[in-house]
């Protein structure tokens, strides 16, 4: 039995008793996922990803999980995990098509950075240019200032359970969920996250065009970069390898998740898709393949508030910056059964995505950023432990930038050649699964219960003090321990 077949048996066998199946052992006849060689200097960052999932799975009772990762224009690893349909046992492949929620955004600001180049979409003109059956309001809005989150349109709302069984037959249909209500604030004075400001866009996109929304995202952006296994979410329609989508309730067992129709948000989050597509997606912004740079460094750019503050959102994506470059562009996706997550690092010429068909599955900017990393570096995986011994129990603070600090007791046992052990922060719990002993730094990664991934750097060693680093889910900050 090879080592895959072993892991997928051990996270089935765990799956099994999270979702209290009292029949066949939920794995038991499941077919044996057979693996495409690897490249042979890509292995060791391979088995690296592979741990990471699997703990991610095992810890938050996500039935299937699916990675990809490409560097340098090319897809070098691909690999699903689990289940997409626990009833069926049928297991999650490269094909298998998952909710991305608000990474459906990036998807249509290509189609804008398309109508922009072409000369037929000004940004800063009033939306009603496009779209005249939106209600005008008490200050005009653009699609500059709609699409960076800028412009007071609202987001959902709890009393809106209707919204989502419902099916809208047009872009325009779906606008009547909000188009009346009044902006929540004068736009450009700050920013709200607003999924129905993308839905707007989606009109925006027709009238620039044309044509119908999906029929423009199929022709003018999945099709040419090769995205066959992209589509919108239909809930009356056959489609080939569409996962099962799930939740966890509070004591641990996993159901399915809610009906939902997503006609009334195909561009604030309704597509489908697979890791490999979303990689095809982001390394096509690495070059000129479907945009012009200018138009790509223009998506990229932070808006700014009218006081002059960066949102780190530019259109259809969160973004970085180091010296004045794009380090990173990024975006996550929340659904009703799945969670998605697309990076981008320019410089290096990477792109990783992550998805999960659990409502709150782990797939985070933290995971996605260690994989990546891991294939940029594959070496270092396998580099001899050089670092000092820090085996102990320790009394750490964690401080993220604008926020509360954290504290929490990190037990570490072993020596540097492995270390294991547990973390307790703020009554989060959690184990490590992963240590790399270097001279330059101690690395220790942990997975707490709800499969949140955090990765501690100990770039300070002294003899009962530690300092380094730490970054969790979408956060990064310093952390120090000091020996109990």
């Amino acid at each position: 039995m090879t080592r895959r077949q072993i892991l997928h048996a051990l996270a089935c066998a765990y799956l099994a008793l999270v979702l209290s199946l009292n029949t066949v052992p939920l794995c038991a006849q499941a077919p044996a996922l057979v693996e495409a060689p690897a490249p042979t200097r890509y292995a060791p960052a391979i088995e690296f990803a592979r741990t990471l999932v699997q703990a991610m799975m095992e810890e938050s009772g996500t039935p299937g999980m699916s990675v990809a990762v490409g560097i340098d224009g090319e897809i070098v690893w691909s690999e699903g995990f689990g289940f997409a349909d626990v009833e069926d046992r049928a297991p999650v492949w490269e094909e298998t098509k998952f909710r991305i929620g608000s990474v459906s955004k990036s998807m249509t600001a290509a189609a804008v950075g398309l109508l922009y180049e072409q000369g037929l979409l000004d940004l800063d003109a009033p939306v009603q240019r496009y779209v005249p059956s939106f209600p005008e309001k008490r200050w005009p809005i653009t699609t500059r200032l709609v699409a960076g989150h800028l412009a007071g349109v609202r987001h959902y709302r709890d009393d809106e359970a209707e919204t989502l069984s419902k099916r809208y037959n047009t872009v325009l249909e779906g606008l009547e969920i909000f188009q009346d209500d009044t902006l929540l604030f004068e736009p450009g004075t700050r920013y709200e996250y607003s999924s129905y400001g993308w839905n707007l866009i989606s009109a925006v996109v027709e009238g620039a065009s044309g044509e119908s929304f999906l029929a423009y995202m199929q022709e003018h952006v999945f099709e040419p970069l090769g995205m066959h296994h992209t589509v919108a979410d239909h809930t009356d329609s056959i489609i080939p390898h569409r996962t099962r989508f799930y939740e966890r309730t509070e004591d641990g067992h996993v159901l399915n998740a809610p009906y939902v129709d997503n006609s009334y948000k195909w561009a604030g989050g309704g597509f489908l898709s697979t890791p490999e597509d979303l990689v095809r997606f982001g390394t096509a912004h690495l070059g000129d393949e479907l945009l012009k740079r200018e138009t790509i460094e223009m998506l990229w750019t932070s808006q700014r508030t009218n006081d002059g503050a960066e949102t780190n959102y530019g259109i259809g994506w969160r973004v970085d910056r180091d010296g004045g470059r794009v380090s990173q562009a990024h975006h996550s996706g929340g659904s009703v059964g799945g969670r998605t997550f697309l990076l981008i690092l320019p410089q290096e010429r990477a792109v990783a995505a992550m998805v999960g068909n659990r409502s709150q599955a782990p797939p985070h900017w933290a995971p996605t950023l260690m994989i990546l990393e891991a294939f940029l570096d594959p070496e270092a995986l396998t580099a001899e432990a050089s670092g000092p011994d820090i085996a102990g129990i320790y009394e750490c603070t964690a401080l993220v930038e604008g926020e509360e600090p954290s504290s929490g007791t990190v037990e570490i046992r072993g020596s540097a050649a492995g270390y294991w052990g547990r973390e307790v922060w703020d009554d989060e719990r959690g184990r490590i699964i992963y240590s790399s002993s270097r001279r330059e730094a101690t690395t220790l990664i942990s997975v707490d219960q709800d499969g949140v991934l955090s990765r501690t750097r100990f770039t300070s060693v002294e003899r009962n003090r530690l300092a380094g680093e730490q970054i969790q889910g979408g956060r990064r900050g310093e952390v120090s321990c000091s020996r109990r």
